[in-house]
């Protein structure tokens, strides 16, 4: 079961780190009626972790739900830190997040991502929040945020102990999905690419919002879909500074995203919708993307979010955000999906054996072997991108997304063509018929500029005639 088909009411959860003291000593009571608020709007995903207030925000958080029956609602909470019974007595080290929780308990945190202390952080979660079970779980911060150039060897011990240990329980049923919770791209790059104990689901923060979405764009949110890992949003809205707050990256925003921030602010004022409603409806617009929480620490705040998620935005905004570089041509918008998604598929039969056709085709650096309109393929970032060119001698980079040697196939995204899409993902697979084989080339993607219909034809004569070229290989 995947996360997306596990959440009970829609994509809409609640990020609760606001809930530990995030930059202000929030009363209880106050943080008790935010999550009463939020379940009364509806909302019946909420996330938590240690880190948050030192336990403070699964404390409250717990105390909250404790009147709630527990079937009703899917909880997350991260492992990676330990919080110890004494007062930390030394300058506290957060990497680049050093007051985010000045305001929280004085407990000591120690850095565990062992097999044994993922274990004991979900038991203290669990008695922190005083339930019975998690549904999600996410390695916490592996990156350079917090690690500075440690973050590999971090990420290596999480490699070791923390993923395996939550595959496990996985597979078990202890838990629904697992992945990493962390505010920095690559290292979500590198667990995609894993083969033994890969994420299930990613939870992305800050990574994927209005102000910031150019490089997941290229790697990690293709990647995602192809192997159909679901991504949750955190902080949709930028540390606030897209909401009337000053900070970005939880620290005071820079005089070019606030120039960027007020260009944002009169598109929506022009079009009379709230900046809120633009970005969370940006953010899930994503195929990769199954949920978004943003935080929240009062009631009055989660009515906003579930009005912005319900907003009605005209087209002409998101033609305006992409015409003026607002956001990446390459980022999908809701108005792309007032349509499916365009597709093309083209298949041919073979006298050659399955083995014999994949060992030709099956290498990503193999087009020019048997693509005469192909003559050159560079591979780089150790063979996970292609640089081909054609014969008339433009440039197509293309990335590898997914491969299964068993099953005789790989998918691929373009990252940079001359063709009039976006959202593109392809897959190249060999089919064994016993007497022979069969080769099926597909590709989904979102037109740019052009119809649905002509987008397909240009994609399906490419297939087409590839696989003809492959044809004329085997009767040389």
């Amino acid at each position: 079961m995947s996360l997306r088909n596990e959440l009970l009411n829609g994509p809409l959860g609640f990020g609760a780190a606001p809930l530990g003291n995030m930059f202000r000593n929030i009363p209880d009571a106050e943080a008790g009626a935010t999550v009463d608020a939020a379940w009364d709007e509806g909302t019946k995903y909420f996330d938590t972790a240690p880190f948050y207030g030192v336990g403070l925000s699964e404390i409250r958080l717990g105390l909250a739900l404790a009147k709630r029956n527990r079937n009703e609602y899917r909880l997350s909470a991260k492992v990676g830190r330990i919080i110890l019974d004494e007062v930390d007595t030394a300058e506290r080290n957060f990497g680049e997040k050093g007051d985010l929780f000045r305001y929280g308990r004085p407990n000591k945190i120690v850095y565990d991502y062992s097999e044994r202390g993922t274990v004991k952080s979900i038991e203290d979660s669990l008695k922190r929040l005083q339930v019975s079970h998690l549904d999600f779980v996410w390695v916490h911060d592996i990156a350079k945020d917090f690690h500075g150039d440690e973050w590999l060897a971090q990420f290596e011990l999480a490699r070791k102990g923390a993923f395996p240990t939550l595959e496990k329980l996985r597979k078990q049923g202890v838990i629904t999905a697992w992945g990493l919770g962390v505010n920095r791209v690559e290292p979500c790059e590198l667990a995609v690419d894993l083969r033994d104990a890969c994420p299930t689901a990613m939870l992305v923060a800050g990574r994927y919002s209005l102000l910031d979405h150019e490089q997941a764009l290229l790697r990690l949110m293709p990647a995602c879909e192809a192997r159909k890992i679901d991504v949750v949003i955190g902080g949709p809205y930028s540390s606030g500074v897209l909401v009337g707050g000053k900070n970005f990256e939880y620290a005071p925003a820079s005089p070019e995203i606030l120039a960027r921030v007020e260009r944002l602010k009169r598109l929506c004022e022009k079009y009379n919708v709230s900046i809120k409603a633009v970005a969370l409806q940006f953010s899930l617009a994503h195929p990769a993307v199954a949920a978004i929480i943003p935080g929240a620490s009062k009631p009055s705040r989660i009515a906003e979010d579930h009005s912005a998620l319900m907003e009605t935005i005209p087209g002409e905004l998101w033609n305006d955000l992409r015409r003026l570089g607002l956001v990446s041509h390459k980022a999908p918008l809701p108005i792309d999906f007032h349509h499916e998604k365009a597709q093309a598929t083209a298949s041919i039969e073979l006298l050659a054996s399955a083995d014999e056709v994949w060992e030709l085709i099956g290498g990503f650096d193999s087009l020019p072997n048997w693509l005469s309109n192909i003559p050159r393929s560079q591979l780089s970032e150790g063979g996970r991108v292609r640089r081909l060119k054609n014969l008339h001698g433009e440039d197509i980079v293309e990335r590898l997304e997914a491969f299964d040697a068993s099953d005789r196939s790989y998918s691929y995204s373009i990252l940079n063509a001359p063709f009039p899409v976006s959202d593109y993902l392809s897959t190249l697979r060999v089919i064994d018929l016993g007497d022979g084989s069969r080769v099926e080339w597909s590709g989904r993607f979102t037109p740019v500029g052009v119809s649905s219909s002509e987008a397909s034809h240009l994609f399906q004569a490419i297939f087409e005639d590839g696989l003809k070229a492959l044809k004329r290989h085997y009767s040389k």
